[in-house]
């Protein structure tokens, strides 16, 4: 299952706009301008995580603390850091850093409840996930709710889930990973027109097609014995995503069952 970590940090075209505010701070090393310089070393930090340089982003993120002390984006940034280089604990102690300097802030709150989630901890991670989608001040809430969604499916509480899932849908109906899984959920539920309808949904607002939710069209027109929608489906995941393991998964099952397709 897929679980979703929301954008806690700018992007990198505003990383290298904001150079020229930080190089104007009128006095050197006067508190303002010690802030605004640990800010834009923290995006400095994520745009060389984002490009695989993890040393570089150690460096940045390092020298961020040193002049902000209390900057929680620079904690979070690190727990993030240290969580892609499997150093759990420390990864732990940052999320827990930013935390104790920013506990209200809805995007620490949510990328620690993914770290928790991923580490085996669905039970923990809920309160965060929650604490962050019902914050007026998030952006994405669907993004949460989906993720508690994920989360609780993992207990596994599949009533939980669904309700977190239909949150997400009434926030924003055309969130498509809530929708693909809804749609996932209706099938394990048995609920096949229903699973097709959340696909249909999702294939109207996705920028672009998955493997995971073409093999799911496929399995869900079979199990409405709908043999040429499941051939369509299986043929355009053959085509976009030929080395796919969802495409392995397929040709398996069609050679168990002694079909070529």
């Amino acid at each position: 299952m897929r679980i979703l970590e929301a954008a806690s940090f700018m992007v990198m075209a505003t990383v290298f706009t904001l150079a020229g505010c930080v190089s104007s701070s009128t006095i050197p090393g006067d508190k303002v301008s010690l802030k605004h310089a640990s800010e834009y070393n923290v995006e400095l930090g994520v745009a060389y995580m984002r490009q695989g340089q993890r040393d570089l982003a150690m460096q940045k993120l390092q020298l961020a603390l040193q002049q902000n002390p209390d900057n929680a984006s620079a904690y979070s940034a690190l727990g993030l850091l240290y969580n892609s280089t499997g150093d759990i604990e420390r990864a732990d102690e940052n999320y827990r850093k930013a935390l104790r300097e920013a506990p209200r802030d809805p995007q620490i709150q949510n990328n620690y409840a993914v770290f928790l989630c991923q580490q085996g901890k669905p039970k923990e991670s809920d309160k965060y996930f929650v604490e962050a989608a019902e914050n007026p001040l998030y952006p994405t809430p669907e993004a949460a709710y989906t993720n508690a969604g994920v989360c609780a499916n993992l207990i596994p509480d599949t009533t939980a889930a669904e309700q977190y899932f239909r949150k997400a849908l009434a926030i924003n109906p055309r969130f498509p990973e809530a929708l693909y899984q809804m749609a996932r959920l209706s099938f394990k539920q048995k609920q096949y027109l229903e699973a097709r309808a959340f696909i249909e949904r999702f294939n109207a607002v996705a920028p672009q097609p998955r493997p995971e939710v073409l093999l799911l069209g496929v399995r869900t027109e079979k199990a409405l014995k709908n043999n040429r929608a499941a051939a369509d489906y299986a043929k355009k995941l053959r085509t976009l995503f030929p080395n796919s393991a969802e495409t392995q998964q397929l040709d398996q099952s069609y050679n168990d069952a002694g079909n070529t397709g």
